[in-house]
């Protein structure tokens, strides 16, 4: 996605508030009962390819929507121009790591666009419009968006469509999709990584390979859930990674319950409000893997109707309320090593018609059992990706098996949503 400069960075930041807050609630609606899973996504992913179905939305449906991915804390006649802002100052051609982001609509041959859905699809995501034939080739067209996916991902996102999500019905396809690639500010040696414990519960643990380094770090604390806050910049200070560490091994419970987008603020200024202390550093070297979808976990949230056939408008888009989004998809990747972390995501969403004070000494961070992570823009604030660590196997950490409910293995991919028209008559519309 071409970036171009912003015109107002208060906007930028007010989309990216609004990313964070849907980022917060989101991971806690993915852990409520306390899980032990891995997760892993891409926020920024998802909102963005829910902010371009969104233009297309209506009524009700525009109204859950906005609710759910909190757009109602923007101006409605900025919120795109939001997004565009926010973008450009993420997605920059000079910065010193890889960030980049594209989006793109994918649109049955037969299919009557509005005009000014497509435009400002193009203004304000730069995504253009590509016509498939869904109905006769929709294998092809699914293979066709996967090889897309996985282009602007550096081959990390693959399969983002499993087989059988393009169909007859299918009408349009609109993805996103994120990759990141940047080294630490300070690298950690190879020589120092060695095989530690980690430990899943108090009863339980695993041989992982633990990198190791000595420096100053920001490092803060938060008593009200008992945890430790590490930043790791990437070069030049413009992105970081967070570790959020419990004291204890199931202290991560308390986090999941009381994660908020003000607590991560919080977080990030609790770790930069004093001079870097000297900290020992002991962190996994770990690979996270993981695929939604994203349904359930977004009608538990409120936003029912999109998905209802009978009740779904999207009219801005075509016109008519004779689209519904059957399926808004999810991958995700992260890989973080000696020399820094490796990142992609992508989101699908398809339519279908229907039928405190820190001492004077020497700190360790020793992060040797589940934690929460997220990596942030820190011009913006804005979170690009989020999860947590809980079950390494050996120097691969791996999701669980995709399910409706949201959770699964995969790879790292955004934005990817497909419109479909009501249930289908006797015969496929041309």
């Amino acid at each position: 996605m071409a970036s171009k400069h912003p015109q107002d960075v208060r906007l930028a930041q007010t989309a990216a508030k609004a990313s964070n807050t849907f980022a917060s609630n989101l991971f806690r609606v993915l852990t409520e009962g306390g899980s032990s899973n891995n997760i892993f996504f891409s926020p920024m992913s998802i909102s963005t390819a829910l902010a371009m179905t969104f233009m297309g939305a209506r009524g009700e449906t525009a109204s859950q929507m906005s609710q759910v991915l909190h757009f109602n804390i923007l101006e409605e006649s900025v919120l795109h121009q939001s997004f565009a802002d926010l973008s450009a100052l993420i997605f920059r051609a000079d910065a010193p790591y890889t960030l980049k982001a594209a989006n793109r609509l994918f649109g049955h041959k037969g299919l009557d666009v509005l005009a000014n859905f497509v435009d400002d699809s193009k203004k304000y995501y730069g995504a253009s419009m590509e016509t498939l034939d869904f109905i006769g080739d929709g294998e092809g067209s699914r293979q066709h968006i996967n090889s897309w996916v996985e282009k602007q991902t550096a081959n990390r996102i693959k399969d983002l469509l499993a087989a059988g999500s393009i169909d007859a019905l299918t009408r349009l396809v609109l993805v996103n999709a994120i990759y990141f690639k940047g080294d630490w500010a300070a690298k950690f040696q190879v020589s120092k990584t060695s095989p530690e414990k980690f430990h899943i519960s108090a009863t339980e643990d695993f041989d992982v390979p633990m990198m190791h380094q000595r420096g100053k770090f920001n490092f803060g604390r938060d008593d009200s859930v008992s945890s430790s806050i590490l930043e790791l910049p990437y070069l030049k200070n413009e992105v970081s990674m967070f570790i959020v560490l419990p004291d204890q091994v199931d202290g991560l419970v308390d986090v999941q319950k009381k994660l908020s987008q003000e607590m991560i603020d919080s977080w990030v200024t609790e770790a930069r409000m004093r001079d870097s202390p000297t900290v020992i550093v002991s962190l996994p070297k770990f690979t996270l893997e993981q695929d939604f979808v994203l349904n359930d976990v977004l009608r538990k949230m409120g936003m029912s109707d999109p998905f209802d056939a009978g009740k779904a408008d999207f009219s801005g888009m075509t016109g008519d309320k004779d689209l519904f989004i059957s399926k808004v998809i999810h991958k995700a990747f992260l890989d973080v090593n000696e020399e820094g972390s490796e990142a992609a995501a992508a989101t699908a969403v398809v339519m279908q018609a229907p039928t405190s004070c820190m001492p004077a000494r020497t700190l360790e961070f020793k992060a040797d059992h589940p934690f929460l992570v997220f990596i942030c823009d820190n011009k913006t604030g804005a979170i690009l990706f989020i999860g947590q660590l809980c079950k390494p196997e050996g120097d691969t950490i791996m999701g669980d098996s995709p399910s409706e409910k949201g959770m699964g293995s995969g790879g790292n991919v955004l934005g990817n949503t497909c419109l479909c028209p009501p249930p289908p008559p006797p015969l496929p519309c041309p």
